[in-house]
């Protein structure tokens, strides 16, 4: 996990405010506490809080291509980042760090708003082309990876403000925090928030599959919400079960197989949540057998006789030779944290 933030003059080239961009970052340092980053170019202010994962000694942010005329600022992981850095290195692209942040400003020179083709994983990010004079903020497939944004006049002209976490628009001293009905009826109804509709007045939350587009080479600046992808599901009657049950099967073992393995490069220890669920233990259960040795897990422990699944955790971890780590938690542990509780929720 990272943490990205950002402002953008929609009416020009301003400088960024003073300190704006330090505010916005440190208010998510919890997403990245291993060390910022920032970009300032008239206008355009760009900033990251980073959780090193992978190159963890040459991947501070932002990153830049060769010429530095492309830049980047990003959440995430691309899961297959060895094979597309080959395929770009091919191509007569040259690297200079070893961290998979360094796809992002290369895809973009090769395939422009064609990459989202060809970034696997998971990510949040914002582009900065300094040629074509225009912004991407962009959010992965399925919106596993947050971001928001707001407009707001300030000055005598607008600007668009983004970050991960609502908390770092707030903390810009542009952004209110005054409520939006919509977001909170979202909350009481479905007890999440799927946007665009946040609980805050005028804030936005980037859909899945979806980037802005920030054109700022016209006065005032283009904002267009473009889709890269929609997720398809076959109309009743139409779908394709297989007329094989074998090769569904071996190939369901192959797809899921291929992506636990992917979620395993990491150039620090990799662990699992394991909460007993069939979900976790299948997970957690191939990754074991994947690296040939246990996989160490995490469970929390709900301390009410209907919640806890602390036994079932622990036949999977006996399984798969695993010592897990248990985390109790029951009433006191949550009225002690409340208030932490809902400044991390932030109405999510």
């Amino acid at each position: 996990m990272c943490g990205i933030a950002g402002i953008i003059d929609l009416a020009g080239t301003r400088p960024i405010p003073t300190n704006i961009l330090t505010r916005m970052a440190n208010a998510i340092t919890h997403r990245g506490p291993d060390e910022d980053g920032y970009l300032q170019e008239p206008g355009v202010g760009f900033a990251n809080r980073r959780l090193s994962i992978v190159g963890l000694a040459d991947g501070k942010q932002p990153i830049w291509n060769e010429d530095r005329s492309v830049a980047v600022v990003y959440n995430g992981e691309l899961f297959d980042y060895p094979e597309v850095k080959q395929q770009l290195e091919a191509r007569g692209h040259r690297f200079a760090t070893h961290c998979d942040t360094e796809l992002i400003p290369h895809l973009w020179e090769e395939y422009q708003e064609g990459m989202f083709a060809h970034l696997r994983g998971q990510f949040a990010l914002a582009l900065w082309d300094q040629r074509r004079h225009c912004v991407i903020l962009a959010r992965d497939h399925f919106g596993i990876c947050p971001l928001y944004w707001t407009r707001r006049h300030e000055g005598g002209g607008e600007w668009l403000l983004f970050a991960s976490e609502v908390k770092a628009l707030l903390a810009s001293g542009m952004v209110p925090a005054r409520p939006d009905v919509r977001g909170l009826d979202q909350v009481f109804n479905f007890f999440a928030v799927p946007g665009p509709a946040t609980c805050f007045e005028g804030v936005s939350y980037l859909q899945p599959g979806t980037y802005l587009h920030i054109d700022l080479g016209a006065l005032p600046a283009r904002v267009e919400t473009r889709r890269y992808w929609q997720i398809d599901f076959p109309d009743r009657g139409q779908e394709d079960r297989g007329a094989d049950e074998k090769h569904v099967l071996d190939e369901f073992d192959r797809l899921f197989t291929g992506a636990v393995e992917r979620r395993l490069r990491a150039d620090v220890p990799v662990v699992s949540y394991l909460s007993g669920g069939i979900d976790s233990s299948i997970v957690v259960a191939l990754a074991a057998r994947i690296r040939g040795t246990p996989i160490p897990t995490f469970t929390v422990q709900i301390r009410h006789p209907r919640l806890d699944e602390t036994s079932q955790a622990e036949v999977v971890s006996r399984h798969i030779g695993s010592r897990p780590v248990v985390v109790p938690v029951g009433e006191a542990e949550v009225n002690n944290t409340y208030p932490e509780l809902i400044r991390a929720a932030e109405g999510r």
